[in-house]
C-alpha cells in the first residue's frame, strides 16, 4: 500500500481488511482509503489502481485533484454531490465513468464503507473494479431495444436511429460518434467537454449496406488526437451499422407495402363488402373505407399497415376472440387455402367472413379478407329455430344439472333426472346418503362437503368448481352451488345443491392455456429469428425456449453446408441443469456417423416434414438405440429447417420420457425449422454480398495498373 499518514496506520485495522485480502489487488480490484468530496484526499490505495486507472497509486496519493480530472464529465457532478452527502457508518456504491490519461474510458463499480478517524474526519474505504465490459453490452443490447421497437410502427428512419450516435459513444471511449444514411442529415453525438468532431484523431468507421450490397450509410467513432483506439471499442461501430442495416432494410419494405395499398384502393372501394389484404407477413397493404367502418378502426392503423394492431381491435370486438385469433393464425400458415365462416360481435352483428389467397404469377403473395353483415338474415334464422327448440331446450336444460335436495344435516332427499344421468345412481339407491358420496375424497378434497356445508348455513350459499364422484368412480370436474334453503320465517328446511358436469369446458379451457403458451413461444422465436445476426445466435435463444416449452431434454441442430451441399452437425443443447455427460455417449455416436446415414435426419431432409418417434429405443431403424437406451432417452422427435419448400437442415429433439404425438411440440418445431430457414437464407445473401464485394476489389485491383499506364502513354 502507499501513504503513510491516513488513518490506518495499521492496515489489518481497515473496516473491509476482514473481506479484502492483499491477494485480492492481484485480481484487478484495487482497494483505497480516501476522503470524500471534490477536495477529498486520497490516503491508502493498492497497486491495481495503476492497471485500472493508468496511474501510479503515489499520484494520488501526492496530487488531491487528480482524481477530481480523471473522473468522466457526464459522471463528475453526480458522483461529486453524492460523495458531500455520505453520512458515516453508511455504505456507497456507485457506477461510473473515469478517462485515463491514454484516452480510455473506464466503467468503474466503487464499493466503500464510511466511516470517521479520530479527529472525526469523514473517509471511505472501500475497491473499485473495472466493469467496462458488462457496461458496455448493458448499453448495446438497451440501443438495439430502442431501435427494434421504433421500427414495429411508422417511425421516420432519423427518429429511429436518433439515440444510436450516443449509444455507440457511451459504449466506447470515442469522444464523437458520427452516424451518416444516404439522403439524410448526419446524425452526430458529442461527449460533453468536446466541442465539435475531432478533425486530427484517430477514427473507427464500418459501413452498412442494404440486401443488394449498396451502401445505406456509416458510422464512425472520433477518439481524441493522441488516443489509440481500444481493441473492445472497434468492434461497436460495426454493431451500429448492423442496426442501421436493419432500420433502413425495414423502412424499404414499409414503403414497397404503401405502393401495393395504393395500386388496389381504388378496387377495393368498388365493393359494399368490408376488405382487407395482407402480405405474407400479416401486414396491411391495403383495405376499403368499408372495412375501417364495419370494425370500427382508426384509419391511421390501417395505414401503418400493423396488422397485428387491427387483429387487435378486431378481437376486442367479437364474443370469441380467442376462437377468431386461431381460425386468423391458421389463415395465416396456410395463406394458399380458402376459409370461410362465420363471427359474432359483442354488439349483436353476425358477419360472414371469407378469406382467399391472393396470388400473383400463380404463387401466394398474401390473403384477402372478406367480411359481409348478415344479422339481419341471422336473426330471421334464429327466430325459426328458436320456436322449434324451444322444448326441447327447457327439457335439455333440466337434464343437463343435476338437482338434488338435502335435508338439513346434508342427506339426500329428493333426486331428479339429471342427477341420475350425470351422477348414475337410481332414486332409490341415493335416497338418505350423506352429501360427501358425491365428492372425492383424495387429500383436501376428503374435507370438501364439510367445508361447503358449513359455508352454505354460514352464508347462505356456497360455490366451489372441483373434482366430483360418479357411482362408478369416475371422478369429472363440476361446477357446485349449494344454497341453504328456509321458509317464509327464517328456519332452515334443508339445502339446495346444483350439480353441472362441465369437463369438456375445463379441457378447452386448459387446451387454450396451452395454445396461448405455444403461440408466445413461436412469437418469441420469430422475434428472436428476425433480431439474430447469425444463425448460432437464433440457436442459442430458439433451442432454449423450444426445449422449455416441449419438456425436451436434449436437441441437436444439422445444417447444410453451402460449399458441398451435404448435410452436416452443427450444435448440441443438453436442458439446464442435466449433467452433460449423461448424454455424452449418444452425442458420440451421432457426431460419429455422417448425418446422411443416420435414418431419422435422412429422412427429414428426404421427406421435408417433421417425424416423430414414440420408441427410440426400439427402433430398429435408428442406429444410435443403443446409446439412446443407456442415456434413458425415450422418444424423439425432427423437423426439417426450411427456405420455403428446400431443406437446409435439420432438427432433433430428445426426451427421457416416452411420449407420443404432440400436435403443439410440433406446432413450435415446425415454426422454428421456417424462422431458421429465414436466418439461414438471410445469412446465406450476406456471404454472397460479401463475396460480390471481394471480387469487385480484386478486378478493381488488377486493372489500376493498366490504366495507370495507359495514361503516361
Amino acid at each position: 500500500m502507499y501513504g503513510t499518514d491516513g488513518p490506518f496506520d495499521d492496515w489489518a485495522r481497515r473496516p473491509l481488511a476482514s473481506v479484502l485480502s492483499p491477494s485480492t489487488h492481484r485480481l484487478g480490484i484495487a482497494v483505497y482509503v480516501a476522503e470524500p468530496g471534490p477536495t477529498g484526499e486520497w490516503l491508502h490505495v493498492s497497486p491495481a489502481i495503476q492497471e485500472i486507472l493508468g496511474v501510479p497509486p503515489e499520484a494520488l496519493i501526492a496530487d488531491r485533484g487528480l482524481w477530481h480530472t480523471l473522473i468522466h464529465p457526464d459522471d463528475r457532478d453526480t458522483l461529486m454531490g453524492s460523495e458531500i452527502r455520505l453520512e458515516p457508518d453508511s455504505r456507497a456504491r456507485a457506477d461510473y465513468r473515469v478517462i485515463r490519461p491514454d484516452g480510455r474510458v473506464v466503467w468503474l463499480l466503487d464499493d466503500a464503507v464510511v466511516s470517521n478517524t479520530p479527529e472525526g474526519h469523514a473517509v471511505m474505504d472501500g475497491y473499485l473494479v473495472d466493469v467496462s465490459s458488462q457496461r458496455r453490452a448493458e448499453q448495446m443490447l438497451a440501443a438495439q431495444a430502442v431501435v427494434v421497437g421504433r421500427l414495429t410502427g411508422r417511425t421516420p428512419l432519423p427518429e429511429v436511429l436518433a439515440e444510436l450516435p450516443g449509444a455507440a459513444l457511451t459504449a466506447t471511449s470515442a469522444v464523437a460518434c458520427v452516424v451518416e444514411v444516404a439522403d439524410g442529415d448526419p446524425l452526430v453525438a458529442l461527449r460533453t467537454d468536446v466541442a465539435a468532431v475531432p478533425l486530427d484523431g484517430a477514427t473507427v468507421t464500418a459501413e452498412a449496406r442494404t440486401p443488394d450490397g449498396a451502401v445505406a450509410g456509416r458510422v464512425t467513432c472520433h477518439f481524441a488526437p493522441g488516443v489509440v483506439p481500444p481493441s473492445s471499442d472497434r468492434e461497436v461501430p460495426g454493431w451500429a451499422a448492423a442496426l442501421v442495416e436493419l432500420a433502413v432494410t425495414r423502412i424499404a419494405e414499409r414503403e414497397r407495402a404503401d405502393l401495393m395499398y395504393a395500386q388496389l384502393a381504388a378496387t377495393l372501394e368498388s365493393t359494399g363488402d368490408g376488405i382487407c389484404v395482407v402480405d405474407r407477413v400479416n401486414r396491411v397493404v391495403a383495405h376499403n373505407t368499408r372495412f375501417a367502418e364495419m370494425w370500427r378502426i382508426d384509419p391511421a392503423v390501417l395505414h401503418s399497415g400493423d396488422g397485428r394492431a387491427v387483429v387487435d381491435r378486431m378481437l376486442d370486438q367479437v364474443e370469441d376472440p380467442a376462437g377468431v385469433f386461431e381460425t386468423l393464425r391458421r389463415i395465416a400458415e396456410h395463406p394458399e387455402r380458402t376459409s370461410v365462416g362465420e363471427l359474432r360481435t359483442l354488439d349483436g352483428r353476425v358477419l360472414e367472413r371469407s378469406s382467399r389467397p391472393q396470388r400473383i404469377d400463380g404463387q401466394p403473395v398474401g390473403s384477402v379478407w372478406s367480411f359481409r353483415d348478415v344479422t339481419e338474415t341471422r336473426r330471421l334464422q334464429a327466430e325459426v329455430r328458436e320456436r322449434e327448440a324451444s322444448l326441447e331446450r327447457l327439457v335439455d336444460q333440466v337434464r343437463d344439472y343435476a338437482i338434488v335436495n338435502l335435508d338439513p344435516e346434508g342427506r339426500v332427499a329428493s333426486w331428479n333426472q339429471g342427477a341420475a344421468r350425470i351422477i348414475g345412481y337410481a332414486e332409490n339407491e341415493i335416497l338418505g346418503t350423506d352429501l360427501s358420496v358425491f365428492f372425492s375424497d383424495e387429500g383436501a378434497d376428503a374435507t370438501r362437503p364439510a367445508r361447503l356445508l358449513q359455508r352454505a348455513l354460514t352464508e347462505g350459499s356456497a360455490r366451489e368448481e372441483c373434482w366430483c364422484r360418479r357411482q362408478d368412480g369416475q371422478l369429472f370436474w363440476a361446477s357446485t352451488l349449494l344454497t341453504a334453503l328456509h321458509d317464509e320465517e327464517g328456519r332452515l328446511r334443508g339445502l339446495g345443491l346444483v350439480m353441472q358436469d362441465i369437463t369438456d369446458r375445463r379441457t378447452a379451457e386448459l387446451a387454450l392455456e396451452r395454445r396461448a403458451r405455444t403461440l408466445a413461444v413461436v412469437g418469441g422465436i420469430a422475434t428472436a429469428a428476425n433480431s439474430a445476426t447469425s444463425v448460432g445466435d437464433a440457436l442459442d435463444t430458439a433451442l432454449v425456449a423450444v426445449c422449455e416449452h416441449g419438456g425436451w431434454q436434449l436437441a441437436h441442430v444439422y445444417l447444410v453446408d453451402d460449399a458441398s451441399g451435404e448435410l452436416r452437425h452443427r450444435a448440441w443443447h443438453v436442458g439446464p441443469d442435466l449433467p452433460r455427460e449423461r448424454y455424452a455417449e449418444f452425442i458420440a455416436a451421432t457426431d460419429a456417423q455422417a448425418p446422411a446415414d443416420l435414418p431419422l435426419p435422412a429422412a427429414v431432409m428426404a421427406k421435408g416434414r417433421s417425424m416423430w418417434v414414440a420408441d427410440l429405443p426400439g427402433s430398429v431403424a435408428e442406429a444410435r438405440s443403443p446409446a439412446a437406451r443407456r442415456a434413458g432417452l425415450e422418444s424423439g422427435s425432427s423437423a426439417p429447417i426450411l427456405i420455403g419448400s428446400e431443406p437446409v437442415g435439420v432438427l432433433e429433439f430428445f426426451s427421457t420420457e416416452a411420449r407420443a404425438f404432440d400436435a403443439e411440440a410440433d406446432l413450435v418445431m415446425r415454426q422454428l425449422g421456417a424462422q431458421l430457414g429465414r436466418v439461414v437464407e438471410r445469412e446465406r445473401a450476406e456471404r454472397r454480398s460479401a463475396a460480390l464485394a471481394r471480387q469487385v476489389a480484386r478486378l478493381s485491383a488488377t486493372t489500376a495498373p493498366t490504366t495507370r499506364a495507359d495514361e503516361s502513354r
